[in-house]
Protein backbone atom coordinates (compact mmCIF):
# COMPACT_ATOMS: atom_id res chain seq x y z
CA UNK A 1 0.00 0.00 0.00
CA UNK A 2 1.25 3.37 -1.02
CA UNK A 3 1.68 6.00 1.88
CA UNK A 4 -1.20 8.89 2.01
CA UNK A 5 -0.39 11.89 2.75
CA UNK A 6 -0.42 14.02 5.57
CA UNK A 7 -2.79 15.84 4.89
CA UNK A 8 -4.78 13.22 4.05
CA UNK A 9 -3.97 11.77 7.90
CA UNK A 10 -4.34 15.47 9.36
CA UNK A 11 -8.33 15.59 8.09
CA UNK A 12 -9.56 12.33 8.23
CA UNK A 13 -12.35 11.65 10.06
CA UNK A 14 -12.32 8.85 12.80
CA UNK A 15 -13.65 6.29 10.12
CA UNK A 16 -11.20 6.99 7.86
CA UNK A 17 -8.41 7.07 10.49
CA UNK A 18 -9.00 3.08 11.38
CA UNK A 19 -9.28 2.37 7.90
CA UNK A 20 -5.67 4.20 7.27
CA UNK A 21 -4.49 2.33 10.54
CA UNK A 22 -5.44 -1.00 9.66
CA UNK A 23 -4.53 -0.79 6.23
CA UNK A 24 -0.84 -0.09 7.57
CA UNK A 25 -1.02 -2.30 9.92
CA UNK A 26 -0.97 -0.33 13.04
CA UNK A 27 -3.27 -0.66 16.11
CA UNK A 28 -6.66 1.07 15.11
CA UNK A 29 -7.63 1.19 18.84
CA UNK A 30 -7.49 4.19 21.21
CA UNK A 31 -8.32 7.89 20.95
CA UNK A 32 -8.26 9.56 18.07
CA UNK A 33 -5.39 11.93 18.78
CA UNK A 34 -3.49 8.56 19.88
CA UNK A 35 -4.03 7.07 16.97
CA UNK A 36 -3.50 10.27 13.91
CA UNK A 37 -0.17 10.43 16.31
CA UNK A 38 0.29 6.60 15.77
CA UNK A 39 -0.20 6.93 12.22
CA UNK A 40 2.41 10.02 11.83
CA UNK A 41 4.94 8.41 13.93
CA UNK A 42 4.89 5.45 11.40
CA UNK A 43 4.81 7.85 7.84
CA UNK A 44 7.89 9.84 9.57
CA UNK A 45 9.94 6.37 9.51
CA UNK A 46 8.70 5.48 6.65
CA UNK A 47 8.91 8.45 3.90
CA UNK A 48 12.34 8.96 2.56
CA UNK A 49 13.35 12.59 2.59
CA UNK A 50 13.24 13.97 -1.37
CA UNK A 51 16.51 14.92 -2.27
CA UNK A 52 17.19 18.76 -2.99
CA UNK A 53 19.55 19.74 -5.97
CA UNK A 54 20.56 23.24 -6.98
CA UNK A 55 19.18 24.77 -10.42
CA UNK A 56 22.13 24.90 -13.29
CA UNK A 57 21.90 28.71 -12.61
CA UNK A 58 21.60 29.10 -8.86
CA UNK A 59 24.95 26.90 -8.75
CA UNK A 60 26.20 29.19 -11.50
CA UNK A 61 25.74 32.25 -9.51
CA UNK A 62 26.99 30.86 -6.96
CA UNK A 63 30.54 29.92 -8.07
CA UNK A 64 30.33 33.37 -9.84
CA UNK A 65 30.53 34.69 -5.54
CA UNK A 66 33.06 31.93 -4.85
CA UNK A 67 35.62 33.45 -7.46
CA UNK A 68 35.11 30.34 -10.25
CA UNK A 69 34.00 32.06 -12.92
CA UNK A 70 35.13 30.43 -16.18
CA UNK A 71 32.93 26.83 -14.26
CA UNK A 72 30.13 29.53 -13.71
CA UNK A 73 30.69 30.42 -17.25
CA UNK A 74 30.37 26.89 -18.27
CA UNK A 75 26.95 26.12 -16.58
CA UNK A 76 25.47 29.25 -17.60
CA UNK A 77 26.23 28.73 -21.14
CA UNK A 78 24.61 25.75 -20.85
CA UNK A 79 21.02 27.14 -19.50
CA UNK A 80 20.68 30.82 -22.17
CA UNK A 81 17.92 29.89 -23.60
CA UNK A 82 16.40 32.60 -26.46
CA UNK A 83 13.58 34.02 -24.60
CA UNK A 84 15.03 34.38 -20.83
CA UNK A 85 17.44 37.38 -20.52
CA UNK A 86 18.00 36.09 -16.84
CA UNK A 87 20.48 33.60 -17.83
CA UNK A 88 22.36 36.21 -20.41
CA UNK A 89 22.66 38.76 -17.02
CA UNK A 90 24.11 35.73 -15.40
CA UNK A 91 26.36 34.75 -18.33
CA UNK A 92 27.92 38.17 -18.97
CA UNK A 93 28.81 38.76 -14.84
CA UNK A 94 30.58 35.48 -14.90
CA UNK A 95 32.37 36.80 -18.10
CA UNK A 96 33.25 39.73 -16.05
CA UNK A 97 34.68 38.31 -13.29
CA UNK A 98 36.71 35.95 -15.37
CA UNK A 99 37.88 39.58 -16.87
CA UNK A 100 36.27 38.20 -20.43
CA UNK A 101 35.19 42.22 -21.27
CA UNK A 102 34.47 41.71 -24.65
CA UNK A 103 32.34 38.73 -24.34
CA UNK A 104 30.82 40.31 -21.16
CA UNK A 105 29.71 43.43 -23.09
CA UNK A 106 28.26 40.74 -25.71
CA UNK A 107 26.13 38.96 -23.51
CA UNK A 108 24.68 41.93 -21.80
CA UNK A 109 24.05 43.78 -25.06
CA UNK A 110 21.91 40.43 -25.97
CA UNK A 111 19.48 40.71 -22.75
CA UNK A 112 19.05 44.29 -23.10
CA UNK A 113 17.97 43.04 -26.40
CA UNK A 114 15.41 40.99 -25.38
CA UNK A 115 13.89 43.89 -23.30
CA UNK A 116 15.72 43.54 -19.35
CA UNK A 117 16.52 47.13 -18.82
CA UNK A 118 19.01 46.09 -16.12
CA UNK A 119 21.21 44.93 -18.88
CA UNK A 120 22.07 48.16 -19.76
CA UNK A 121 22.88 49.17 -15.89
CA UNK A 122 25.72 46.00 -16.02
CA UNK A 123 27.10 47.31 -18.98
CA UNK A 124 27.37 50.93 -17.72
CA UNK A 125 29.25 49.28 -15.07
CA UNK A 126 31.55 46.75 -17.49
CA UNK A 127 32.47 50.36 -19.14
CA UNK A 128 32.78 51.86 -16.20
CA UNK A 129 35.61 49.28 -14.85
CA UNK A 130 37.11 49.53 -18.58
CA UNK A 131 37.18 53.42 -18.11
CA UNK A 132 34.99 54.47 -20.67
CA UNK A 133 32.94 56.93 -18.97
CA UNK A 134 31.32 58.57 -21.73
CA UNK A 135 30.09 55.18 -23.03
CA UNK A 136 28.89 54.45 -19.43
CA UNK A 137 26.94 57.28 -19.22
CA UNK A 138 25.02 56.64 -22.05
CA UNK A 139 24.53 53.09 -21.14
CA UNK A 140 22.83 54.31 -18.10
CA UNK A 141 20.36 57.02 -20.23
CA UNK A 142 19.59 53.86 -22.50
CA UNK A 143 18.46 52.17 -18.76
CA UNK A 144 16.70 55.50 -17.95
CA UNK A 145 15.13 56.01 -21.25
CA UNK A 146 13.40 53.00 -19.77
CA UNK A 147 13.15 53.73 -16.17
CA UNK A 148 12.92 57.15 -15.84
CA UNK A 149 13.84 58.81 -12.95
CA UNK A 150 14.83 55.59 -11.51
CA UNK A 151 17.41 55.70 -8.00
CA UNK A 152 19.07 53.34 -8.71
CA UNK A 153 19.83 54.17 -12.49
CA UNK A 154 20.40 58.32 -11.57
CA UNK A 155 22.95 57.20 -8.63
CA UNK A 156 24.88 54.81 -11.36
CA UNK A 157 25.13 57.88 -13.60
CA UNK A 158 26.13 60.50 -10.78
CA UNK A 159 29.13 57.98 -9.80
CA UNK A 160 30.20 57.57 -13.34
CA UNK A 161 30.28 60.91 -13.85
CA UNK A 162 32.73 61.61 -10.98
CA UNK A 163 34.75 59.19 -11.74
CA UNK A 164 34.98 60.79 -15.06
CA UNK A 165 36.08 63.68 -13.79
CA UNK A 166 32.62 65.81 -14.52
CA UNK A 167 31.88 66.18 -10.64
CA UNK A 168 29.74 69.39 -10.92
CA UNK A 169 27.27 67.30 -13.66
CA UNK A 170 27.15 64.48 -11.46
CA UNK A 171 25.96 66.92 -8.57
CA UNK A 172 23.44 68.15 -10.80
CA UNK A 173 22.47 64.62 -11.61
CA UNK A 174 21.92 64.22 -7.78
CA UNK A 175 20.36 67.33 -7.11
CA UNK A 176 17.35 66.43 -10.19
CA UNK A 177 16.95 63.06 -8.64
CA UNK A 178 16.53 64.43 -4.89
CA UNK A 179 13.41 65.64 -6.11
CA UNK A 180 11.75 62.87 -7.14
CA UNK A 181 13.20 60.80 -4.41
CA UNK A 182 13.68 63.38 -1.56
CA UNK A 183 13.30 60.62 1.51
CA UNK A 184 15.71 58.53 0.06
CA UNK A 185 18.55 58.96 2.68
CA UNK A 186 21.35 57.34 0.43
CA UNK A 187 21.23 60.01 -2.60
CA UNK A 188 21.64 62.64 -0.27
CA UNK A 189 24.53 61.07 0.93
CA UNK A 190 25.91 60.63 -2.13
CA UNK A 191 25.86 64.71 -2.88
CA UNK A 192 27.19 65.23 0.47
CA UNK A 193 30.07 63.29 -0.68
CA UNK A 194 30.32 65.25 -3.99
CA UNK A 195 29.97 68.25 -3.03
CA UNK A 196 33.04 67.38 -0.61
CA UNK A 197 35.42 66.51 -3.24
CA UNK A 198 34.32 69.80 -5.07
CA UNK A 199 35.65 71.67 -1.96
CA UNK A 200 31.98 72.76 -1.34
CA UNK A 201 32.10 72.28 2.33
CA UNK A 202 29.18 73.97 3.96
CA UNK A 203 27.18 73.12 0.77
CA UNK A 204 28.44 69.39 1.68
CA UNK A 205 27.24 69.81 5.67
CA UNK A 206 23.95 70.82 4.83
CA UNK A 207 23.50 67.82 2.37
CA UNK A 208 24.58 65.23 5.17
CA UNK A 209 22.40 67.21 7.66
CA UNK A 210 19.19 66.60 4.86
CA UNK A 211 20.07 62.71 5.14
CA UNK A 212 20.32 62.76 8.89
CA UNK A 213 17.13 64.43 9.13
CA UNK A 214 15.14 61.46 6.77
CA UNK A 215 17.47 59.11 8.95
CA UNK A 216 18.61 59.90 12.34
CA UNK A 217 20.64 57.30 13.07
CA UNK A 218 22.84 57.57 9.63
CA UNK A 219 25.67 57.39 11.29
CA UNK A 220 27.99 57.96 8.44
CA UNK A 221 26.00 60.77 7.54
CA UNK A 222 26.37 62.19 10.84
CA UNK A 223 30.05 61.56 10.49
CA UNK A 224 30.52 63.10 7.19
CA UNK A 225 29.11 66.34 8.24
CA UNK A 226 31.40 66.56 10.86
CA UNK A 227 34.33 66.66 8.27
CA UNK A 228 32.95 69.06 6.35
CA UNK A 229 32.18 71.24 8.64
CA UNK A 230 35.95 71.00 10.09
CA UNK A 231 37.12 71.13 6.72
CA UNK A 232 34.61 74.85 6.22
CA UNK A 233 36.27 76.18 9.28
CA UNK A 234 33.40 75.59 11.82
CA UNK A 235 35.36 73.33 14.70
CA UNK A 236 32.54 73.36 17.22
CA UNK A 237 30.33 72.61 15.37
CA UNK A 238 32.25 69.87 13.79
CA UNK A 239 33.15 68.60 17.25
CA UNK A 240 29.45 68.76 18.27
CA UNK A 241 28.19 66.82 15.04
CA UNK A 242 31.10 63.98 16.00
CA UNK A 243 29.89 64.25 19.90
CA UNK A 244 26.58 63.09 18.54
CA UNK A 245 27.75 60.11 15.89
CA UNK A 246 29.86 58.85 19.21
CA UNK A 247 26.40 58.63 21.04
CA UNK A 248 25.15 56.69 18.34
CA UNK A 249 28.13 54.05 18.05
CA UNK A 250 30.68 54.88 21.06
CA UNK A 251 33.70 52.71 19.48
CA UNK A 252 33.50 54.06 15.79
CA UNK A 253 36.88 54.78 15.11
CA UNK A 254 36.75 57.32 12.05
CA UNK A 255 34.63 59.13 14.36
CA UNK A 256 36.83 59.48 17.51
CA UNK A 257 39.62 60.04 14.89
CA UNK A 258 38.09 63.01 13.40
CA UNK A 259 36.92 64.36 17.12
CA UNK A 260 40.63 64.09 18.07
CA UNK A 261 41.19 66.35 14.96
CA UNK A 262 38.97 68.64 15.90
CA UNK A 263 39.76 68.92 19.64
CA UNK A 264 43.47 69.59 18.28
CA UNK A 265 42.68 72.37 16.16
CA UNK A 266 40.41 73.66 18.70
CA UNK A 267 43.68 74.62 20.78
CA UNK A 268 42.60 71.38 23.05
CA UNK A 269 45.92 69.09 23.20
CA UNK A 270 45.45 66.84 25.47
CA UNK A 271 41.63 65.63 24.52
CA UNK A 272 42.64 65.35 21.18
CA UNK A 273 45.37 62.89 21.48
CA UNK A 274 43.08 60.96 24.55
CA UNK A 275 40.73 60.58 21.40
CA UNK A 276 43.28 59.74 18.73
CA UNK A 277 44.60 57.06 20.49
CA UNK A 278 40.90 55.69 21.68
CA UNK A 279 40.49 55.55 17.52
CA UNK A 280 43.65 53.83 16.97
CA UNK A 281 42.62 50.86 19.65
CA UNK A 282 39.31 50.37 17.40
CA UNK A 283 40.87 49.81 13.93
CA UNK A 284 44.48 50.54 13.23
CA UNK A 285 43.98 52.53 9.58
CA UNK A 286 46.74 54.05 7.83
CA UNK A 287 44.98 57.69 8.49
CA UNK A 288 44.90 57.06 12.59
CA UNK A 289 48.45 55.93 12.68
CA UNK A 290 50.04 58.69 10.41
CA UNK A 291 47.83 61.03 13.08
CA UNK A 292 49.45 58.80 16.34
CA UNK A 293 53.08 59.20 14.73
CA UNK A 294 52.32 62.80 13.90
CA UNK A 295 51.53 63.51 17.84
CA UNK A 296 54.47 61.28 19.01
CA UNK A 297 57.25 63.10 16.71
CA UNK A 298 55.54 66.44 17.92
CA UNK A 299 56.31 65.14 21.31
CA UNK A 300 59.90 64.55 20.33
CA UNK A 301 59.04 60.74 21.25
CA UNK A 302 60.95 59.54 17.89
CA UNK A 303 61.42 55.93 18.58
CA UNK A 304 57.87 55.36 19.43
CA UNK A 305 56.77 57.52 16.15
CA UNK A 306 59.00 55.91 13.95
CA UNK A 307 57.06 52.67 15.07
CA UNK A 308 53.94 54.24 14.62
CA UNK A 309 54.91 55.36 10.70
CA UNK A 310 56.05 51.41 10.08
CA UNK A 311 52.70 49.93 11.10
CA UNK A 312 51.25 52.79 8.77
CA UNK A 313 53.43 51.69 5.88
CA UNK A 314 52.56 47.96 6.92
CA UNK A 315 49.31 48.59 5.67
CA UNK A 316 50.16 51.28 2.94
CA UNK A 317 53.82 50.69 1.94
CA UNK A 318 53.45 53.40 -0.86
CA UNK A 319 51.98 56.03 1.40
CA UNK A 320 53.95 59.03 1.19
CA UNK A 321 53.65 60.94 4.44
CA UNK A 322 54.90 57.52 6.21
CA UNK A 323 57.41 56.88 3.50
CA UNK A 324 58.91 60.58 4.45
CA UNK A 325 58.53 59.88 8.23
CA UNK A 326 59.96 56.94 8.32
CA UNK A 327 63.17 59.00 6.19
CA UNK A 328 62.98 61.83 8.83
CA UNK A 329 63.30 59.25 11.68
CA UNK A 330 64.81 55.93 10.78
CA UNK A 331 68.63 55.35 11.23
CA UNK A 332 70.99 57.25 8.93
CA UNK A 333 73.44 55.28 6.47
CA UNK A 334 77.15 55.52 7.60
CA UNK A 335 78.83 58.51 6.19
CA UNK A 336 81.92 57.61 3.68
CA UNK A 337 84.64 59.69 3.86
CA UNK A 338 85.80 60.95 0.43
CA UNK A 339 89.17 61.34 -0.49
CA UNK A 340 90.33 65.09 -0.82
CA UNK A 341 91.15 65.72 -4.51
CA UNK A 342 93.23 68.72 -5.76
CA UNK A 343 91.47 71.06 -7.26
CA UNK A 344 92.53 73.28 -9.73
CA UNK A 345 91.28 76.50 -8.66
CA UNK A 346 89.46 77.57 -5.38
CA UNK A 347 85.66 78.40 -5.64
CA UNK A 348 84.95 81.25 -3.71
CA UNK A 349 82.70 80.67 -0.64
CA UNK A 350 79.31 81.96 -1.06
CA UNK A 351 76.74 82.78 1.82
CA UNK A 352 75.51 79.48 3.67
CA UNK A 353 71.66 78.61 2.91
CA UNK A 354 69.77 79.06 5.89
CA UNK A 355 68.34 75.06 6.92
CA UNK A 356 64.54 74.68 7.19
CA UNK A 357 63.09 73.30 10.19
CA UNK A 358 61.86 70.17 9.34
CA UNK A 359 58.34 69.50 11.29
CA UNK A 360 56.35 66.37 11.55
CA UNK A 361 52.89 66.96 9.33
CA UNK A 362 49.59 67.90 11.47
CA UNK A 363 46.72 65.09 11.95
CA UNK A 364 44.52 64.95 9.47
CA UNK A 365 40.53 63.87 9.44
CA UNK A 366 39.88 60.21 7.86
CA UNK A 367 37.23 60.71 4.88
CA UNK A 368 34.24 58.79 3.81
CA UNK A 369 34.24 57.17 0.62
CA UNK A 370 31.58 56.42 -1.45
Amino acid sequence: MSLPSLAEVEHADWPSLKRIAGELGLNPKGRSEVVRSRVFDHMRRKMRPETWTAAAEHRAALLTRLGFPEAAVQLWESTVRLDAPAPWIGLGAAYTAAGRREEAAKAFDRAAQMGDAVAHLHRAELLGVSGDFDGAVHACDDYLAILPWDARGLALKATLLARGGSVDAAIAVLRSALEHHPRTAELRRGLGILLLKAQRYDDAAEAFLEAIRVDPRDLDAQINRGTALLLAGRTRDAIGAFREALEIDPERADALNNLGVAYLRAGREKSGVVNIERAARHLESPQILLNIAHLRESAHRKAEALEAYEEALRLAPRDKEGLAGRKRLGPKPPHRKRTARPSRRAKPRGRKKPTRKRTSPAPKVSRKRR
